[in-house]
């Protein structure tokens, strides 16, 4: 068979792009696969709508409570200790009375801690007239402060009104002034905290005629002369 050299070379030419077009088609598709099995599955996540029922949370406060606010007209004395016969001279009679003075003289909170101190005392311990005298002292330092009272209010007069410790207070300041044992104003404001107000009118009494040899401290709790 003779074939023609021109047509020889142009069906070869034909082959060889067909070929190399197939190649090259193969090769992208085989592209395209591998880059589908390199990226991984995008999986659409769920969206969950909220509840309308779901509870509410509860965020916990860090504001820390207020304290309660401190009264010493609660609570209850305890019995003082008994009395002994006065023809023996007991010693501990003095501690009998300074409970009873405490008891009258003081708030009932501040008199029930200064009996209860009292009463720990044992032997000699309650035959000391300094040790029984500092159970009334310490409860009275441990009582709640006098409240101040506000500047604006004002009586009828137009006078500034003052709480019955500050006229107590000023009264016995006053009457004090020149004396070696001359109290400030916020010891003594302390110190009639917590008594009652037959035991404050008892101390400005006391303090009238032994502010210079007692002062606040003899005073404290004083029988009425």
């Amino acid at each position: 068979m003779i074939i023609e050299k021109s047509g020889f070379l142009l069906m070869a030419g034909t082959l060889a792009a067909g070929g190399v077009g197939g190649w090259l088609a193969h090769d992208a598709k085989s592209h395209r696969e591998r880059a589908q099995f390199a990226e991984p599955p995008t999986t659409a996540m769920p969206v969950v709508a909220a509840s309308a029922s779901a509870p509410a949370v509860i965020v916990a406060s860090d504001r820390v409570p207020a304290p309660p606010a401190c009264d010493d007209n609660v609570g209850t004395a305890e019995d003082c200790p008994a009395m002994g016969p006065a023809d023996e001279g007991v010693c501990t009679n003095f501690a009998a009375k300074r409970c009873a003075e405490f008891k009258s003289a003081f708030k009932p909170k501040v008199a029930q801690a200064a009996v209860a101190c009292i009463k720990t005392l044992k032997g000699n311990a309650a035959c000391d007239p300094a040790r029984v005298n500092l159970c009334g002292h310490s409860a009275l330092m441990a009582a709640c402060p006098a409240p101040i009272p506000d500047p604006k209010s004002i009586d009828s007069t137009g006078a500034v009104l003052s709480s019955p410790v500050d006229s107590a207070c000023e009264s016995i300041v006053k009457g004090c002034a020149g004396q070696p044992l001359l109290p400030n104003l916020a010891d003594c404001r302390q110190t009639l905290s917590g008594m009652s107000d037959f035991g404050r009118a008892n101390m400005v009494e006391c303090m009238a005629t032994h502010c210079g040899d007692k002062g606040l401290l003899g005073c404290e709790a004083a029988k009425k002369p």
